[in-house]
C-alpha cells in the first residue's frame, strides 16, 4: 500500500477491525476517539486510499474547525457523493473542535439525499453521538515495525521491547523517539527509551519510582524546594527532569533563561504580563555579526501538546520584530500540524518538546 503520508503508517489493525465491522452493520456514524498521538488522523488519512470493503464509493476527508462549519461543505460533498454511485465515506478529523449541533446537523441534512454514506469522527473526548471505538495502542510487533520502517534497519528483539515499553505503543511517541536517533544525539536503545519519561508516565515519583499523588506530603516537600533557579535546582531537574512539572509557568521561564544564560546568550526575561507571545530575549554576537532571538516557553503538562495557533502566533510576533528566529521550548510535545508548520521555516522556526529539554538537561545531571 503506497500513500502520501508524511510518517511511516504502520495499521492499527484491532481498530481497522472495529470501524469496518461498525460500517458492515449499518452504522450511519462511528465515533473513533483517543488521547493525543495515539493515531487517529495518521489511521483516518490512510482510509481515503484504502478505505474498509464495503465502501466503494467516494472518500472525503474534512478537517475539524470552529471557522469552517461543516454546513459549509454540503453542497461540494453532495456533488461528490452523487457522482460516486456507491457507498460514500465522510471522515471528520478533530471533530471535537467543531460545534456539536452544526456537525449533526451538517449529517443530518447530508442524509436527506439520494447517495449512502457512512460518517467516522474523530475526537479526542466522545462526543456521544455514534457507535463508539476508541485508539487502541500499537502492539509490540506494530511498533517493531514502525521503528524498523522508520530507522531502515533491523533492531534486536530487546531493543524494540524496549522501545515499544517506553513509547507505550504511542504512535506519536515512537516517532519522537526515531527523530532523536535520527539527529545523531542519543544512540543508545536505554537512553533513548528513558528520554520519554515522564511523557509515558506523568508525575513525580518517590525514591522507590512509584507515583506521588497530587498534593501529597511530598510533592509538596518537593515543590516547596524547587524554588530558584540555581546550581542545586539544576542538578535536580538534571537528574529527575520530571521536576520541571512542578514548576509554575513564570520558574519555567527562568529556568530556560538560565540555562540559555550558561550557553552563552545573553538573556532578557520579559515581564510576568503583556510578553506578547515570547518570554526570553536571547542575544549573541560571533564572527558572522550579532543575533536576537525569541522564545516561547510552555510548562504543560506531558499530555497536552503545544498546538499550530501558538506556533503561528509566535512566528507572527518574530516577523513583526524583525528577529532572527524563534523558539518554542515545552515540557510537553508538539501536535502533528505545529511540527507540519514549523518544517515550511525550519530555518526561522525552532520547536524543542521535552526530549530536547532533557538533553538540554543532561549537563548538569552531575552537577
Amino acid at each position: 500500500m503506497e500513500f502520501p503520508l508524511a510518517q511511516v503508517y504502520v495499521p492499527n489493525a484491532p481498530v481497522l477491525d472495529q470501524l469496518a465491522l461498525a460500517i458492515r452493520e449499518g452504522e450511519s456514524i462511528v465515533e473513533l476517539s483517543g488521547v493525543h498521538g495515539s493515531g487517529k488522523t495518521t489511521l483516518l488519512q490512510a482510509l481515503k486510499y484504502e478505505p474498509p470493503s464495503l465502501i466503494d464509493g467516494a472518500v472525503e476527508y474534512f478537517l475539524g474547525s470552529p471557522s469552517s462549519p461543516l454546513v459549509d461543505a454540503l453542497d461540494i460533498l453532495a456533488e461528490r457523493f452523487e457522482a460516486s454511485r456507491g457507498r460514500n465515506l465522510l471522515i471528520i478529523d478533530d471533530a471535537g473542535r467543531m460545534d456539536r449541533g452544526d456537525i449533526l446537523e451538517g449529517i443530518n441534512r447530508l442524509g436527506t439525499g439520494p447517495w449512502r454514506f457512512s460518517t467516522i469522527l474523530a475526537t479526542t473526548t466522545p462526543l456521544n453521538i455514534g457507535v463508539p471505538v476508541h485508539m487502541t495502542p500499537l502492539n509490540l510487533a506494530e511498533v517493531s515495525r514502525l521503528f524498523e520502517a522508520q530507522l531502515g534497519q533491523a533492531l534486536p528483539s530487546e531493543a524494540l521491547q524496549k522501545l515499544w515499553a517506553a513509547s507505550q505503543g504511542s504512535p506519536l511517541l515512537a516517532n519522537m523517539l526515531v527523530d532523536q536517533w535520527r539527529s545523531g544525539r542519543v544512540r543508545h536503545v536505554d537512553a533513548l527509551a528513558d528520554l520519554l519519561n515522564p511523557l509515558a508516565a506523568p508525575g513525580l515519583v518517590d525514591s522507590h519510582g512509584r507515583p506521588l499523588s497530587r498534593d501529597s506530603q511530598e510533592e509538596k516537600a518537593i515543590i516547596s524546594d524547587v524554588r530558584f533557579v540555581n546550581d542545586a535546582l539544576l542538578k535536580a531537574v538534571g537528574q529527575d527532569p520530571n521536576l520541571v512539572h512542578a514548576l509554575t509557568p513564570r520558574e519555567f521561564e527562568e529556568l530556560c533563561a538560565e540555562l540559555f544564560q550558561r550557553q552563552g546568550y545573553d538573556v532578557t526575561i520579559t515581564p510576568k504580563t503583556r510578553d506578547g507571545g515570547k518570554d526570553l530575549y536571547l542575544a549573541k554576537a560571533d564572527g558572522f555579526g550579532s543575533f536576537l532571538y525569541i522564545v516561547e516557553c510552555k510548562r504543560f503538562a506531558p499530555d497536552r501538546p503545544v498546538d499550530v495557533g501558538i506556533i503561528r502566533s509566535l512566528y507572527g510576533v518574530a516577523q513583526h520584530e524583525r528577529v532572527t528566529a524563534a523558539m518554542t521550548l515545552t515540557t510537553s510535545y508538539f501536535s502533528k500540524d505545529a511540527r507540519d508548520f514549523a518544517d515550511d521555516l525550519r530555518y526561522q522556526l525552532t520547536l524543542k518538546d521535552f526530549i530536547d529539554l532533557k538533553l538540554l538537561l543532561s549537563p548538569y545531571r552531575g552537577a
